[in-house]
């Protein structure tokens, strides 16, 4: 299987070092082009991430299910008609990992947390998704998390407005879209726990992977889209007039007076 043959809509974790620090950034899949995976933009710290080494990537294919591990040839910004994205590489072909994932399921809800123990200074944060091993929280910018850090965590959620509290470990930082998150193990599964991932089946809670795929324009088919993107894309490595070219011409044109003037000092002489 190709890169550029991900389904839209598909999980994507880039494993990579900055500074000497390794980072997890969270991405999704858009569609596959001739020239790699296009998927959503992916910053840090306020900067465009450009990954001209190997990176380490692990994408979930939302068509079967299936967890793909790769090194990448290089992850690159790339600017389109529709903004901005980046643009996964890899020449070598995916095979599927024997992965079991359990499923996850998207809450998108307030909540209060304390780290290591310190119930005098609570921190906001977000549940972003929960399943049976491990929950992941959006940080505020100013809150740090470090792996292997107690968090306890509280939200409400349903009806009822029922209060849920867990016990987790940090296992890994990464970013949704700008903002921080931390991917939590759960330590203590609950009978609470246990009732509300049943209670979200029963409802249809959707899962991530019922998350609606992303359309650059309406307006137009996805293969019309493609063919959009692989222009623009094309047209960034290939420009048709770049800085270079004109200081080149203006350096040619200067070399070009130079030599008339020594043709004409050298007829002088003649005369």
């Amino acid at each position: 299987m190709k890169v550029s043959e991900i389904a839209n809509g598909s999980e994507v974790k880039i494993h990579a070092s900055v500074a000497g620090h390794g980072i997890v950034l969270m991405t999704e899949a858009i569609f596959g082009c001739s020239a790699g995976l296009l998927v959503q933009p992916m910053e840090y710290f306020g900067k465009y991430m450009r990954f001209l080494e190997p990176a380490n990537v692990q994408i979930r294919n939302k068509r079967d299910g299936r967890v793909y591990k790769f090194v990448s040839t290089t992850v690159t910004p790339v600017r389109t008609r529709y903004g901005n994205f980046h643009l996964i590489r890899c020449l070598s072909e995916l095979e599927p990992d024997n992965l079991r994932r359990a499923e996850r399921f998207y809450i998108d809800k307030l909540g209060i947390m304390s780290i290591n123990g310190n119930t005098i200074d609570l921190k906001n944060c977000k549940v972003h998704d929960i399943s049976m091993r491990g929950i992941s929280l959006i940080l505020d910018k100013d809150t740090v998390c470090n792996e292997g850090d107690h968090i306890d965590v509280r939200f409400r959620y349903g009806s009822s407005f029922h209060n849920y509290e867990l016990s987790t470990v940090v296992v890994r930082n990464f970013n949704v879209g700008k903002k921080k998150a931390i991917g939590c193990s759960i330590s203590d599964i609950n009978v609470d726990l246990i009732g509300f991932l049943a209670a979200m089946k029963n409802e249809k809670h959707p899962s991530l992977d019922d998350i609606p795929e992303t359309n650059l324009n309406p307006e137009i088919t996805q293969k019309q889209q493609i063919e959009e993107v692989e222009e623009d894309i094309a047209k960034a490595l290939l420009p048709e007039k770049t800085e270079k070219t004109q200081r080149q011409k203006k350096k040619e044109m200067r070399e070009a007076d130079q030599a008339r003037e020594i043709e004409n000092l050298l007829d002088l002489r003649n005369i």
